[in-house]
């Protein structure tokens, strides 16, 4: 288990990096695609908030954007947290992690089932991600300084399931809430 997290989040890393390259990402996952969004939406938030020549209506402009995407995530990962609990099972969350394996976010087929109202949600989310955040990284290179909380985002994620000892649901839960947006003024108090 351990592996496997740092596995993804040193692919987070990677996607950060590579989706600022213009390049196309392998999809991985639901995971996956949950740290690009989150990462790049982040890393362009600040950005926008760091530059002095931009006005502070382009400020307020990305942070309503931002905070955008930061609920719809909220809203997903909040939900899902409460029905795995719900059911004391991660059953919901290991059928999510098959099914965006074959398929990104910003789909939604193949699918009449329990998971379907997440696919919808996540599909949602996608299509408001690529209509605030991503025009604006195409061509952004992001500093090797901004995969340094990723990778230690990480590590403290591990360690932590690792001390659960074998609680499914209580790790699922934390690895979903620290795929959750930060505040607008904690990313522009660590541009």
């Amino acid at each position: 288990m351990k592996n496997l997290l740092c596995f993804f989040f040193f692919i987070g890393a990677l996607s950060v990096s590579g989706s600022a390259s213009g390049g196309e990402l392998i999809n991985l996952g639901m995971v996956s695609q949950l740290v690009e969004i989150k990462y790049n939406s982040e890393a362009c938030l600040s950005r926008i908030i760091g530059e002095a020549t931009n006005s502070k209506s382009q400020k307020d402009q990305a942070i309503a954007g931002y905070n955008e995407i930061r609920v719809r995530i909220d809203r997903i990962i909040y939900q899902l947290c409460a029905d795995l609990r719900a059911g004391n099972s991660v059953r919901s969350y290991n059928r999510l992690c098959r099914y965006y394996k074959g398929h990104g976010m910003g789909e939604a087929k193949g699918t009449n089932d329990a998971i379907e109202p997440y696919i919808l949600a996540f599909q949602d989310l996608y299509l408001t991600y690529r209509k605030t955040v991503y025009p604006e990284q195409q061509g952004m290179m992001i500093a090797a300084a901004a995969l340094l909380p990723i990778l230690e985002t990480g590590w403290t994620l591990t360690k932590e399931i690792r001390e659960m000892k074998g609680k499914k649901v209580d790790g699922v839960i934390e690895l979903l809430n620290n795929l959750r947006l930060n505040s607008p003024q904690e990313v522009a108090k660590n541009k």
